[in-house]
């Protein structure tokens, strides 16, 4: 593998609640036409089984898959699969090393198919959001062992007017947007909503642009996520996005089509900003013979579920991780 070592920490990380893990943490350093940073974790012992790439959503970063006191990452690690935490080109330790903003949705997906042919089998791959598509682009230019898009975008806003009237507006003050290298930060607005929580906690009841549950993640987790875990991205990204949500279809969905990768769609009940039949649409287009589609709901699973919920909400390891856990281990 090309990936340069530059730290190292071992020691015991909190997985959830009590549960805490021994792992090593590894920050690397990919380095070809653009410098990308991954975050390896693993058991402090070396992992044995095969490794899971994941991929973080529009404009959000490492903390996608780890904050203080919940890390999904190490539980992935704990259960024995070498973990590979992508920061996307502008975004993170990515930005930090030089990678500029991506000029196109599919330097994303150069991104991942970059860091997949550096490793020594194909991996499975794991996608939040935004990150969901360029995991399925992917798909169609390298072997993967296994897809898992978790609210994961491949039709876009088409159960939201309001994020189909954002993007009317968007398209409309493109040639503004797009006469020069603009970058979109959105580290404010996650900070702003951390110092509000009382008022956005309760305003996620019914917003249509809510992220979470309220009451679902603990105010001091929350805080923390929206902190660290909002981050810079591209406006040529976002105007993609806008064009999706206004009807162009995803540019790999054919391609995609036609793949017979094992696929575990998962949705959650209340996410307004990946409704459950928008992330229905990519296992239905999947041709795959091994795929399966959940919508964790207050029916089934006991507690409802918005976008951040699925990964780090105070439900979601003891109800999504390990569905998540056993579908890995069942095709490692």
């Amino acid at each position: 593998m090309k990936f340069e070592l530059l730290n190292e920490w071992r020691g015991l990380e909190r997985i959830h609640a009590d549960e805490v893990s021994e792992i090593c943490r590894s920050e690397l350093r990919f380095s070809r036409a653009v410098p990308l940073a991954v975050e390896r974790t693993t058991l402090a012992i070396g992992a044995f089984r095969p490794p899971v790439i994941l991929v973080h959503g529009f404009a959000q970063n490492r903390y996608t898959w780890r904050i203080s006191e919940r890390s999904m990452s190490g539980y992935l690690a704990a259960a024995g699969f070498d973990v590979y935490n992508l920061e996307l080109r502008g975004h993170g330790n990515s930005r930090a090393y030089g990678a500029g903003n991506a000029r196109a949705f599919a330097e994303y997906v150069d991104d991942l198919v970059e860091i997949v042919n550096q490793l020594d089998q194909p991996p499975f791959v794991i996608g939040h959001s935004l990150g969901g598509a360029v995991a399925v682009g992917a798909a169609t230019r390298v072997p993967l062992a296994g897809l898992i898009p978790i609210a994961g975008v491949f039709r876009f806003a088409t159960q939201n007017p309001t994020l189909r009237a954002l993007a009317r507006i968007s398209l409309r003050a493109s040639p503004i947007l797009e006469a020069g290298p603009v970058r979109m930060s959105t580290g404010w607005a996650g900070r702003l909503l951390g110092q509000l929580y009382g008022l956005t906690d309760i305003a996620g009841y019914g917003l249509p642009l809510a992220g979470w549950v309220p009451g679902s993640l603990e105010r001091h987790l929350l805080e923390e996520r929206l902190a660290l875990g909002f981050d810079w991205t591209s406006v040529e990204v976002w105007l993609q996005m806008c064009r999706w949500a206004l009807g162009e279809p995803f540019e790999y969905q054919e391609a995609f089509s036609k793949q017979d990768l094992p696929l575990f769609v998962i949705a959650g009940d209340s996410d307004p900003l990946l409704h459950a039949e928008d992330a229905r649409s990519c296992y239905e287009a999947s041709n795959a013979t091994d795929k399966r589609f959940v919508v964790f709901d207050a029916f089934d699973h006991g507690h409802h579920f918005g976008h951040l919920d699925l990964i780090l909400g105070q439900h979601a390891p003891d109800i999504v991780w390990p569905q998540i856990r056993e579908w890995l281990v069942a095709r490692s």
